[in-house]
């Protein structure tokens, strides 16, 4: 067995499968639903298939949590394997997975699986797992990677813009942003994800005019963490968008910096057009 730690996150989280298997990431992955069609996230469909799906063939996507008998396995299999086990869920207001996951550790019987909410979703769970697995390389044990992991969770931030709220309605995940229905004539709106689930921010009438919001609030961050994480994220890229993402890493220098695709289960709840960012301030040691 060994004594590292193993680390479990599900489909709310997005990395590449480079990431996944360098770092020994356990995925339980989500179901994704197009046109009443069942697929697994990350095995026989990926981002670029649902945006392809739902750009060209106007799909209707959803998606459901894995079933018991996954979350047994993997679960189960990773505590052979490991001494140790933490589970990085998404949060727990948009999704059931941290819930299956705990029966499943009762039933188990087990005092060995530790399950945290991370309360976000996309790269601001990713945020989260990057530096889980950073602590877990250095040699940390899992209560001082958890403990690290809720004091970040506290010190992130993590806003998008959509291009519709209609895919936020359809799939139930548009929480506080509901507020803004029939109030977007002509604009696009920022949301944000505030204690667990998505909340309005802001309306904009340009691409421009997002990019300058962004940059104000990663401006404000970056003097309030003094150390920190920055992830730049995107459904459907554009040059645009990168020429932004170089500006931030040059301008703001963050600890660690990252420019990354937003995963399949996100863009069938959020559109292929969104694009946004995480900051997320680090520990001091």
């Amino acid at each position: 067995m060994e004594h590292k730690f193993g680390i479990i996150t599900d489909s709310g989280a997005d990395f590449s499968l480079d990431y996944q298997k360098k770092h020994n990431l356990i995925l339980i992955p989500t179901r994704i639903i197009v046109d009443g069609v069942e697929y697994i996230d990350r095995e026989n469909l990926f981002r670029e298939d649902v945006i392809d799906m739902m750009k060209n063939d106007k799909a209707k996507t959803s998606t459901s949590v894995a079933p018991p008998i996954e979350f047994h396995n993997i679960i189960s299999d990773s505590l052979e394997k490991y001494e140790d086990v933490l589970f990085l869920s998404i949060s727990s207001k948009m999704s059931a997975t941290l819930q299956n996951a705990l029966l499943t550790a009762k039933r188990l019987k087990t005092d060995n699986f530790t399950a945290i909410d991370s309360e976000s979703a996309s790269w601001g769970m990713s945020l989260l797992l990057d530096h889980a697995i950073m602590m877990r390389n250095q040699g940390a044990t899992i209560k001082e990677t958890v403990d690290d992991i809720n004091f970040m969770k506290k010190n992130l931030e993590l806003y998008f813009m959509v291009d519709t709220l209609e895919y936020l309605r359809r799939g139930g995940r548009i929480g506080a942003a509901k507020s803004f229905l029939g109030k977007l004539i002509g604009a696009k709106p920022i949301l944000t994800v505030k204690d667990g689930e998505i909340s309005p921010v802001e309306t904009v009438k340009s691409f421009k005019e997002a990019l300058e919001f962004f940059y104000h609030i990663l401006e404000q961050k970056s003097k309030e963490y003094k150390n920190y994480s920055i992830a730049i994220i995107y459904g459907i890229g554009s040059p645009e968008f990168k020429e932004f993402a170089a500006q931030i890493k040059h301008d703001f220098k963050p600890n660690k910096f990252f420019y990354e695709p937003i995963g399949a289960n996100i863009i069938s709840h959020a559109g292929p057009e969104v694009f946004g960012f995480g900051i997320i301030k680090l520990p001091e040691k």
